[in-house]
């Protein structure tokens, strides 16, 4: 059935990761992404959502000042209030959409672009206020599984196995050999909820992020 699911930081930080072709400079130049250069200023997110990427955040313990083509790494904001800001550059992409390198090239046998640190946090103000100690009926996403497998980030949709509970009235049940499934975007603008307390990961900075309407399959 639908319901309404709350993500723990890290399940949430990795499917950002997963989706991050749609940040992504070099993704979008070889139409390997979400994105297309028009995205920029659209509003692709439910205005609770802000995100960056940080690499200089203190939580990010290997932090880089610099990228492989020696630009200096700083905050890109890439979501403001569900507002599409920004995309990762190397010099090489930034020069064909006519922007700046942000410090995210990647230097091998070709360069690419790669994010160094998440950074999710509250936007605007919630009409509403979440508490798993009151909630009913939620499903609570402790970790996601198989993102190898059950992700088509060209099309935007999931459908991952994850470790959980099951919230009622303040009672944790714990969930085994379940699904969730959907498409990034429209998860994007389901989001009814932020909560400020954020959590550093080793894969970036993130609060519990609430979801309505998400398909569950399983027992």
């Amino acid at each position: 059935g639908k319901y309404r699911v709350v993500f723990s930081p890290e399940a949430f930080l990795d499917l950002v990761g997963a989706f991050s072709n749609l940040f992504n400079a070099q993704s979008i130049l070889d139409n390997q992404s979400l994105s297309t250069p028009e995205s920029l200023g659209k509003q692709i997110a439910s205005p609770l959502l802000s995100l960056c990427d940080n690499a200089l955040h203190p939580g990010n313990i290997s932090a880089e000042t610099f990228d492989g083509e020696g630009t200096p790494t700083r905050r890109i904001s890439l979501l403001e209030n569900g507002v599409l800001t920004g995309f990762l550059h190397s010099s090489g992409t930034a020069k064909r959409l006519n922007a700046q390198p942000t410090g995210h090239a990647n230097i091998g046998s070709k360069v690419t672009v790669g994010a160094h640190f998440y950074h999710v946090f509250a936007g605007a103000n919630p009409q509403q206020e979440y508490s798993l100690d009151t909630a009913e009926n939620v499903i609570f996403i402790d970790d996601l599984q198989a993102l190898h497998a059950g992700v088509k980030s060209l099309q935007g949709a999931f459908s991952l196995p994850f470790d959980g509970w099951m919230v009622e009235n303040g009672k944790w049940t714990s969930i085994e050999s379940a699904t969730v499934a959907g498409d990034f975007l429209e998860l994007l603008q389901s989001i009814i909820f932020v909560e400020k307390e954020e959590k550093v990961t080793p894969g970036g900075v993130c609060p519990r992020i609430w979801v309505d309407g998400l398909s569950i399959t399983g027992e």
